[in-house]
């Protein structure tokens, strides 16, 4: 229930500081993530070892990690979460379509640092409650855009908010870079923005960044290398 949840909560070691990790560096703020497959790219590591990733991400340069606790479509559960976050001191980001309260009360409790909230599968109000919910728990919400519909329904939400431009469509799972570029013009200047997916290389990086992109959210680049602490430390100097 969701009372023993919350008696659950208090002895919870307090959260990182996800976006003052991600956002106070020199150079590009990269969350790493860590998943078994997705619908879009099939399987990437069927025999994933999160504790090493999680290390290797550490390691080499990433900010955060981005953790898929998504079973249907992502292979991933919420102990991953904490088999994670115990693996390193980095903050970590729990992705899954959260859709009601109870899934951000489990998120915190299996040691998320920051929730991906995406605007596409919540109306305002519900987006508006549980913005709040994750603010009173002291982790980041990270609201996930991808269109001016989706930007219109954050409107209301006061600036700065950690804003996820995501440049693959959902439904039909393309990826385009230029979407982060059509997005960004539709933003407070205020807000603190991550593009995210389709990143590839550095130069990537590094033309969002001349377009004022500070951070980065890259999985799959990472998971497909041959070596993946190689590739880290290419997009950390991006």
């Amino acid at each position: 229930s969701l009372d023993k949840l919350k008696e659950k909560l208090r002895k919870v070691p307090p959260p990182r500081n996800f976006k003052k990790s991600v956002f106070c560096r020199k150079g590009p703020g990269i969350i790493a993530e860590i998943k078994r497959f997705s619908p879009s790219a099939g399987i990437l590591r069927e025999d994933l070892d999160l504790s090493y990733f999680a290390r290797v991400y550490e390691k080499n340069g990433a900010s955060a990690i981005s953790v898929l606790i998504d079973g249907k479509f992502f292979g991933g559960n919420l102990k991953d979460l904490s088999e994670v976050r115990k693996a390193s001191s980095l903050p970590v980001l729990a992705k899954e379509f959260i859709i009601d309260e109870y899934q951000i009360f489990e998120a915190r409790l299996y040691g998320a640092d920051a929730v991906l909230l995406i605007a596409r599968v919540l109306d305002k109000k519900k987006l508006s409650r549980l913005y709040q919910l994750a603010k009173g728990l002291k982790i980041s919400p990270v609201i996930e855009v991808h269109s001016p519909e989706d930007v219109e329904k954050i409107s209301h939400l006061p600036p700065p908010l950690i804003i996820g431009i995501n440049n693959r469509d959902l439904e039909s799972f393309e990826v385009n870079l230029d979407v982060t570029e059509k997005i960004l013009p539709l933003l407070s200047r205020s807000h603190l923005v991550i593009s995210e997916s389709g990143i590839k290389t550095s130069a990537d990086i590094r033309v969002l960044r001349e377009k004022g992109i500070r951070a980065f959210l890259v999985g799959e680049a990472i998971l497909r290398s041959s070596n993946p602490a190689s590739k880290l430390r290419q997009l950390c100097h991006g």
